[in-house]
């Protein structure tokens, strides 16, 4: 009785895909080219990034007993570009969605989680966006392409209120209204307003002096005016005719 030959099957070492990929068609070497294989090899279920063992599977060689020598099949991370969109917004605004656009597609069912983050600050000036906990898991290997956050000046319109005095009399106190716009956080005027200088009757601009605001504000100021009135006259009229006894 003869004894059944051997035939060695080795698997090609250094097989891989990249994930969400199909497998390729596991490849070996035989020790004996001669010999006809059926079927194929298999691999270790599974599609997460890792390594899984190839296994002879099915194959078989008719009259040979296969002395099989097996190889790992990588699964390598998908490459994914994200990049962030510039975002601006008015000093004193809340923060507005800081989105961003990927290339390629994901794999079905798959999806991103955490989000994007950028610098602090909330003065006037850029902030850069960061890829913060965005992620998409071991099996994508991000390249992430940042953006900046601009932080622009807040308009805000200031309207000095007309004021009227009598000649002679001291000034009245110089006040203004916020008429488009507003504060932000704690913010505060600093300084006051001035007017032209005169006393005589007539009319004279209130400016803004050196009132004033921090950077962050882009302020609009609209003048007042002060009039200065004639002091009325008032008539006295002596009664005629007034006697007395002596």
């Amino acid at each position: 009785i003869s004894a059944i030959p051997t035939v060695t099957v080795t698997v090609d070492g250094g097989q891989t895909k990249v994930y969400g990929q199909s497998d390729p068609v596991f490849t070996y070497q035989s020790s004996d080219p001669g010999v006809e294989f059926t079927g194929a090899l298999n691999r270790e279920a599974g599609e997460d990034v890792d390594t899984y063992a190839i296994t002879q599977g099915t194959l078989a060689a008719d009259g040979y007993v296969i002395n099989f020598v097996p190889a790992d099949f990588t699964i390598t991370a998908m490459p994914i570009t994200v990049t962030a969109d510039a975002q601006t917004k008015v000093y004193g605004d809340v923060d507005p969605d800081l989105t961003y656009q990927y290339t390629p597609a994901l794999i079905t069912g798959d999806s991103f989680s955490g989000a994007l983050e950028r610098a602090d600050g909330e003065n006037i000036g850029t902030y850069a966006i960061s890829q913060g906990t965005l992620t998409l898991g071991d099996n994508y290997n991000i390249t992430f392409t940042g953006a900046n956050l601009t932080i622009t000046t807040r308009p805000i319109t200031v309207t000095a209120d007309d004021k009227i005095k009598n000649q002679g009399e001291v000034d009245p106190p110089l006040t203004y209204t916020i008429t488009s716009g507003s504060l932000a956080f704690s913010d505060a005027f600093t300084g006051a307003l001035a007017r032209i200088s005169g006393e005589l009757v007539g009319t004279y601009a209130i400016t803004r002096g050196n009132l004033a605001l921090n950077a962050n504000y882009n302020m609009t100021f609209i003048e007042g005016t002060l009039t200065i009135s004639e002091i009325p006259t008032v008539t006295v009229t002596v009664h005629s005719d007034q006697t007395k006894v002596y």
